[in-house]
């Protein structure tokens, strides 16, 4: 027996897909035939949900973007010690390496960004979201002495995801030296350079 999926779960099954082909063919090559065959559909079936390649890629980010924020929260609230948090928080913020989905698909969107005001504030809202983790974090071990205050806790941890995005880069490309354990290492240098007294 067949069971037909309502509109928001048809669309949920092609993100899913394309996650899928993008992780096997990359963001780039990617075509809506092999987001279709994974989702065992037509691609216009596919392309009657979303309109256009672009879109999909969007979409895929964004639904990427808020798995990863619900992973983010469950494990940092597990994570009593403030030192640790950061180091689990820089772990999953950072690609775990240069075909890292996630980030192959920021690279693809930063390349050809959307240009409608509603998932541009989306975007936004998840790099803001990562500060504000931060943050709090930052807070919590000023306040158990932990680590050094900090004038700007949000502007201190905006800077520091900042930092973050350019090591992603030289992962992303992969630049000799650059893997994933080595970005972390050198964003949990310039962290613990700020905060531990």
């Amino acid at each position: 027996m067949t069971v037909k999926l309502e509109r928001p779960d048809v669309r949920a099954h092609v993100l899913r897909a394309a996650l899928l082909a993008i992780d096997e063919v990359g963001p780039d090559r990617l075509r809506v035939r092999d987001i279709a065959e994974r989702a065992g559909m037509s691609s216009g079936h596919v392309m009657y949900y979303f309109g256009k390649r672009d879109r999909i890629l969007v979409s895929t980010l964004l639904l990427s973007e808020d798995e990863l924020a619900e992973r983010r929260t469950a494990e940092l609230a597990t994570v009593a010690d403030p030192r640790e948090a950061v180091g689990r928080l820089v772990e999953m913020y950072l690609p775990a390496g240069a075909g890292d989905v996630r980030w192959r698909l920021w690279a693809q969107i930063v390349a050809r960004p959307p240009q409608d005001e509603e998932t541009l504030a989306r975007i936004a809202g998840f790099t803001g979201a990562w500060a504000r983790e931060l943050a709090r974090i930052v807070v919590r071990g000023v306040g158990e002495g932990l680590f050094r205050p900090v004038d700007d806790p949000e502007d201190h941890a905006m800077r520091m995801c900042r930092i973050m995005d350019s090591l992603a880069s030289d992962v992303l490309l992969g630049l000799p030296g650059c893997d994933a354990g080595w970005a972390h290492e050198q964003a949990m240098r310039a962290i613990r350079r700020e905060l531990l007294p």
